[in-house]
């Protein structure tokens, strides 16, 4: 055991010295001042000064060639670029620079230099170089080095250079052969004008920050107005593809991610067997096994295992297993296993397992299996297995298992197992309890609270009982009635009853109630029940601010029960089990 801790700390150590020796010897700074000297002398020398060594074939170098340099404050690639005129290759290997010579047919080449800053000379790290045809791209290290591989298939070829708040800056190559170049850039003299650059928000974003590397993200800050369109992307992960660092800045007709894929838009079909990540729009089709993250509008189908996150508008079908996020607006059909988002407005249908979510207006379709919310106006459904929230004005349908709330005006259809809230009805709320500041239009429920409503106690007696009390609630166009009665003495009996009724006044004093209610009758015991039905008329006279005096006729049909007989107190007109009694009371409040 021993034995095997001290090999794999000798090989830790191994590694570590190779990885911090092969971090910058081509860019170690010499000073070299020579004529006429041979070749090897002077890598010697360099050698020396930067404390590594060259290996070479002997039979591919001259060595003994006279050459002549003066090189002050330079990099090794730089000096070594001028004493073999491009035509080797270098490769660093642990404390080794290898020098090999190019083959008859290469096609590629090196371009190295720095890029400084124009007004005061300071090497600048992270600014990007990048050839706009080729797509290809690198970020400069920390003393403002970079290095690109070319192809040289090219006639023409040219970098560019663009860092944030500094200008862009191109340069024009000679092809075909290794060059060393220095580029100067100018910082901007003015002051941008702050935009929103929805692009940006996909790499501040969690997803951004676990699934691309730090160098794509300063890539796509420095170089975020360069786009490219590409017929197709094959890429293993972000950055590593068909498209290398620059994937970022390319739309895509056709797009494949073994992993995953980082790119520009789509314009056409994207798959990714884990997920894609587009910095601005996407068009048509985008499949993923896990997610996809939009950072622009998405217009087509857009299908993800898990999650979808869209941060601008969407037209089109988005669908998922667990989540979907719109955080713009949204015209088309959203599908989610748990839980969907629309930040602003909904045209459309909106199918979530539990919780659907509009934070603007909604038309259309909403429906979800507990809870849905709409932070507008709504037109159209919303159907929930138990509450709709909607918090503004309403016209149109809201059903629920428990309750339904409208924070505005409802101008269509409540319907709500438990509850119905609206601020004002003017359309109808059915449920068991109906509450509302003021209603135009029908409450049907056995308990409806209206602030602004019909409220009254009355307090009476019929020809069935001389002592009844009813709670009256409601709108203008309907309330509701609990009511119940009492007969005391030998022969008691006692009924509980619910009804609708209508208020028409005639006049500040004089009004007409009608009135229709079922009862249930009891006579010395629960176990013997009748029901009454009853449609009473009403006269009713004010005789101050919420006192008035009802009067009027009764016409009931009994419906005897076992061993229970309906018979009023008194006889008047009546055929079988139907009869014509009376009412009188105070009504209150």
């Amino acid at each position: 055991m021993p034995l095997s801790k001290s090999l794999l700390t000798l090989f830790v150590v191994c590694v570590l010295s190779l990885t911090a020796g092969a971090q910058g010897l081509l860019n170690k700074t010499v000073r070299v001042n020579v004529k006429d000297r041979p070749l090897a002398e002077v890598l010697t020398t360099i050698s020396k000064q930067g404390h590594f060594y060259f290996s070479y074939l002997t039979t591919v170098l001259p060595q003994d060639s006279l050459v002549s340099i003066s090189a002050t404050d330079k990099t090794v690639r730089q000096v070594l670029d001028l004493l073999l005129d491009g035509d080797y290759i270098y490769k660093e290997s642990g404390n080794y620079i290898i020098l090999l010579k190019k083959t008859t047919g290469q096609n590629y080449y090196l371009v190295t230099g720095v890029v400084t800053d124009k007004s005061t000379g300071q090497r600048l790290p992270n600014a990007s170089v990048y050839e706009r045809t080729q797509l290809i791209s690198t970020l400069t290290n920390s003393d403002g080095y970079f290095r690109l591989r070319l192809k040289d298939r090219y006639p023409t070829a040219a970098i560019s250079v663009s860092k944030d708040l500094y200008a862009d800056t191109s340069l024009l190559l000679s092809t075909g052969r290794d060059q060393d170049v220095e580029v100067s850039i100018s910082p901007t003299t003015y002051q941008l004008k702050t935009v929103d650059i929805t692009g940006h928000q996909v790499e501040k974003r969690w997803f951004g920050k676990v699934f691309l590397s730090p160098r794509q993200k300063l890539t796509s800050l420095n170089i975020g107005a360069f786009f490219a369109d590409k017929p197709y992307q094959f890429s293993l992960t972000p950055g590593l593809g068909s498209h290398g660092r620059m994937s970022g800045q390319v739309v895509n007709k056709f797009s494949f991610n073994l992993l995953g894929g980082y790119a520009a838009g789509v314009d056409g079909l994207e798959v990714g067997s884990i997920f894609n990540i587009v910095k601005h729009d996407m068009q048509y089709v985008q499949l993923a096994g896990i997610f996809n993250i939009v950072g622009g509008k998405t217009h087509g189908v857009q299908l993800a295992g898990i999650h979808n996150n869209v941060l601008d508008s969407m037209k089109g079908v988005q669908a998922s297993g667990l989540s979907n996020i719109i955080e713009g607006s949204m015209r088309g059909v959203q599908l989610s296993g748990v839980v969907g988002q629309v930040y602003k407005n909904m045209t459309g249908a909106q199918v979530q397992g539990v919780i659907g979510i509009v934070r603007q207006d909604m038309n259309g379709w909403q429906v979800a299996g507990i809870h849905n919310y709409s932070g507008g106006n709504m037109g159209g459904v919303q159907v929930s297995g138990i509450t709709n929230y909607n918090r503004h004005d309403a016209d149109g349908v809201q059903v629920a298992g428990a309750g339904n709330i409208n924070r505005g005006v409802m101008k269509g259809v409540q319907v709500g197992s438990l509850f119905n809230y609206a601020r004002r009805v003017d359309g109808v709320q059915i449920g068991l309890v109906n509450i509302a500041d003021t209603v135009n239009g029908y409450s049907i429920g056995i308990v409806n609270i209206v602030r602004k409503g019909y409220k009254k106690v009355a307090l009476y007696s019929t020809d069935l009982l001389p002592l009844n009390v009813a709670w009256k609630t409601g709108g203008s166009k309907l309330y509701s009635i609990l009511l119940g009665g009492y007969q005391p003495g030998l022969h008691q009996r006692w009924a509980i009853g619910y009804g609708i009724g209508k208020r028409i006044p005639f006049s500040k004093v004089w009004a007409l109630t009608t009135e229709a209610t079922v009862q249930n009758f009891f006579q010395g015991s629960w176990n013997y029940k009748s029901e009454l039905y009853t449609l009473q008329p009403a006269i009713n006279v004010q005789l101050a601010k919420g006192i008035s005096l009802f009067a009027g006729p009764t016409f009931m049909v009994g419906e005897n029960g076992k061993d229970n007989k309906i018979s009023p107190n008194y006889h008047y007109i009546r055929v079988d089990n139907r009869w014509l009694g009376w009412q009188a009371g105070i009504s209150i409040f």
